[in-house]
């Protein structure tokens, strides 16, 4: 007797800091998952301004997983600017991943054909 797993697994997360007299943050994180498929998606902004000589810090992450498909494919973006200079000095980060699963079982089972000889083939 043969069995199949059609379990597809995908998730991400993210995490934004920031330290200045002036500071916002945002983060969002989602995931799909459909039969044999699973995608997952994360964001991270992190921005902080300083008024007084002090440098500002910001500081976004974003990661992610996914298992279960034959295929998987993964996209990281990251970008960090520092604008040091002025009386009000600004650091800005941005951190994005997408990741995503599918394919794998037995794509035939569906329809009544879960061995692999459809045809006597093998």
């Amino acid at each position: 007797m043969s069995g199949n797993i059609n379990t597809s697994f995908a998730g991400a997360n993210s995490t934004a800091q920031a330290l200045g007299d002036l500071t916002a943050t945002d983060t969002t994180a989602s995931t799909l998952v459909a039969p044999r498929a699973a995608v997952s998606f994360a964001t991270a902004v992190a921005v902080a301004q300083d008024t007084t000589p002090a440098v500002p810090h910001a500081n976004a992450t974003t990661d992610g997983i996914a298992t279960g498909g034959t295929i998987t494919s993964s996209h990281i973006l990251h970008w960090s600017v520092d604008w040091l200079v002025g009386p009000a000095p600004i650091a800005v980060d941005v951190s994005v991943t997408s990741i995503s699963t599918h394919g794998g079982a037995d794509y035939l089972s569906g329809y009544g054909l879960a061995s692999p000889s459809v045809h006597g083939l093998l």
